[in-house]
């Protein structure tokens, strides 16, 4: 019996650090948070300026209306602060900073179906504090005339007006 549980021991490391260099030995990037939120991850402007809102769907369809993913924000140190946007197979599509933007294409170029993504935001702000945040963004598709959602809510970046909050509804067509 001390054997058996020696062996399943060591069978259970050995898992683990194959594991673990398997997903080091890629350029895939690695997920600061390991579970995703539906809840929209916002925070108000705070007595130094801080605001940032991380949308909950975008529609990269090239019609000039949120074709993007981006973090809105005011007072974070946009090129220090970083975005990791996941596949639900746990397969890395997306890393940069918030310089940039996520135009719903993997790490190879090639178009993500749409659905669920995992964001991880690593952001600073300009004292230099950090703050992890953790949520989910949908691709959305354009299906005849308008953006399908299913009768869920979301909440795109051209809705945000960091200083006023959600004011705007947004410029996409959406059907139920």
């Amino acid at each position: 019996m001390k054997h058996f549980i020696s062996t399943v021991v060591c069978l259970v490391i050995l898992s683990c650090v194959i594991t673990c260099q398997k997903s080091t030995n890629n350029n895939k990037p690695v997920p600061l948070c390991t579970t995703c939120s539906v809840a929209v991850v916002a925070h108000k402007t705070d007595s130094t300026g801080l605001y940032y809102f991380l949308p909950t769907a975008f529609t990269p369809n090239g019609d000039g209306k949120n074709d993007v993913y981006r973090v809105i924000y005011a007072s974070l140190n946009a090129a220090a602060s970083s975005l990791t946007i996941w596949s639900a197979s746990g397969d890395g599509v997306y890393t940069g900073d918030l310089t940039q933007s996520w135009d719903g294409k993997d790490l190879s170029g090639n178009k993500c179906p749409a659905g669920l993504y995992n964001v991880s935001a690593k952001l600073i702000t300009t004292s230099g504090q950090t703050i992890t945040a953790c949520t989910c963004v949908t691709v959305l598709q354009f299906t005849g005339n308008c953006i399908y959602t299913g009768g869920i809510t979301y909440y795109f970046s051209d809705q945000v007006v960091p200083a006023s909050g959600f004011v705007n509804p947004t410029q996409e067509i959406l059907c139920p």
